[in-house]
């Protein structure tokens, strides 16, 4: 039996998940950090079992980072783990088969790329992609296929942290979706602050990207901090996808191998 392994490395965790073609069978994550060889393989082979995932399989692995310094530990994991048939990075000339229309495309991370090219097959397009996780990002898929611009700003977690670190008298926040906007004792006003005020500017950035392109798009919404704020944003027409970047890394592996 084949299998894909897929691996996602963001600055807060690491994603992995696990299909037979396009199938998801599993998936899990880890808080991400300066782990040595030995211990990424060791974390791995022990969520690897847990969840049931055979290592004797014939295994092609894709692997997305935007941390360095895990690039050379994580591959040597793997190898050793594994002994994948193929071991590819999404990065230099790899087949994606989406199509960039930005001032320096080498600039575009990979994460970037796996969240397009997932929405690309599953929804079409012209579509925006609300990806919520350390930084968040609204990248669009035009009218006519291209991955034509994107938007950043600080995520819910750096927020949160920020807000309570810089503040003296403010304390950690346990990011929970209050009853109510009017916010009465501190932790409520911090989570008013942090989820509806987050929500409302991804809801403007949507309309402010809408009224300059000239056209209505598809929404979809993703990523590790997503599930905070996806209740409480007011576009009926969301679309709320978990797996989006995981699901494109698959796509990206099978065009590859």
């Amino acid at each position: 039996m084949k299998q894909n392994i897929i691996i996602d490395i963001g600055n807060t965790l690491i994603k992995v998940g696990v299909f037979n073609e396009d199938e998801l069978t599993c998936k899990f994550s880890f808080k991400t950090s300066d782990k040595s060889e030995d211990e990424l393989f060791a974390t791995m082979e022990s969520l690897f079992k847990s969840n049931n995932v055979s290592l004797k399989y014939e295994n092609n692995v894709l692997i997305s980072s935007v941390v360095p310094s895990l690039n050379v530990p994580i591959k040597q994991a793997i190898n050793a783990l594994l002994n994948p048939k193929n071991l590819i990075f999404m990065k230099g000339k790899i087949k994606t088969g989406l199509a960039l229309k930005v001032d320096n495309p080498g600039e575009v991370g990979s994460d970037l790329i796996a969240d397009m090219v997932g929405a690309k097959e599953k929804y079409q397009y012209p579509l925006i992609v609300i990806d919520v996780g350390t930084v968040t990002k609204l990248l669009l898929l035009d009218k006519d296929g291209f991955f034509s611009s994107a938007t950043f700003m600080p995520g819910l977690i750096m927020s949160a942290e920020t807000l309570s670190n810089k503040a003296a008298q403010l304390p950690s926040i346990s990011l929970e979706v209050p009853k109510k906007v009017v916010a009465r004792n501190t932790q409520d006003c911090m989570n008013v602050g942090l989820l509806y005020g987050h929500a409302e500017a991804i809801k403007g950035l949507l309309e402010l990207l809408e009224e300059e392109i000239g056209y209505k798009c598809k929404h979809i919404l993703t990523g590790g901090s997503s599930l905070y704020i996806k209740d409480i944003i007011r576009d009926e027409h969301l679309i709320y996808d978990q797996d989006l970047a995981l699901n494109g890394m698959n796509l990206i592996l099978r065009r590859n191998i």
